[in-house]
C-alpha cells in the first residue's frame, strides 16, 4: 500500500506542478477570473497530501485517473458553488458583530461614541464650572 500511496502523492504533486505552469502563462485578468478554480485545486492538493488518511481502495480509485487532483478539485468546486450557505456567514457577521473589532471602519467613532457604547453605566455629563458659564 505504501508504494501505491507514494505513487498517488507523486501524481498529485505532478498535477499541481502542471497547473502552476499553466497559471504562469496566464494574464493577470485570466488569473483573477479563474481564482475560484485555482483555490479549489490548491485546497484539494493540500488536503489530499497533508490531511487525508487514505484507505487502500481510495488510492486505487484515484490512481485510475491521469489527473486525480482535477477530479477532486472539481468536486470541491461544485460544493463551494452553492452560495446558499453564504447566508450562514452573513448571519454570523450580523449576529456577532465582531467585525467591528477586527476590521477597519470607514469612519472611526468619536471617543464620546465609544464611551456611550461601552458596557457598564453610562457616565453622566459633567456640569461646566460656574466661571465657564459666566464667561458666556
Amino acid at each position: 500500500m505504501q508504494d501505491k500511496l507514494q505513487e498517488l502523492l507523486d501524481r498529485l504533486d505532478a498535477n499541481l506542478s502542471a497547473f502552476q505552469t499553466a497559471w504562469e502563462a496566464k494574464s493577470k485578468t485570466e488569473l483573477i477570473d479563474t481564482s475560484r478554480e485555482i483555490s479549489a485545486i490548491k485546497d484539494a492538493h493540500y488536503y489530499l497530501t497533508e490531511s487525508h488518511g487514505f484507505e487502500p481502495e481510495e488510492i486505487a480509485y484515484l490512481l485510475l485517473f491521469e489527473n486525480p487532483l482535477q477530479v477532486v478539485a472539481d468536486k470541491w468546486l461544485e460544493r463551494t458553488e452553492d452560495l446558499s450557505d453564504f447566508s450562514f456567514a452573513l448571519d454570523e457577521v450580523f449576529d456577532k458583530q465582531d467585525a467591528l473589532r477586527d476590521y477597519e471602519r470607514k469612519e472611526k467613532p468619536s471617543v464620546r461614541e465609544q464611551l456611550r457604547k461601552a458596557p457598564g453605566p453610562t457616565p453622566e455629563p459633567h456640569e461646566k464650572p460656574a466661571m465657564a458659564k459666566e464667561a458666556r
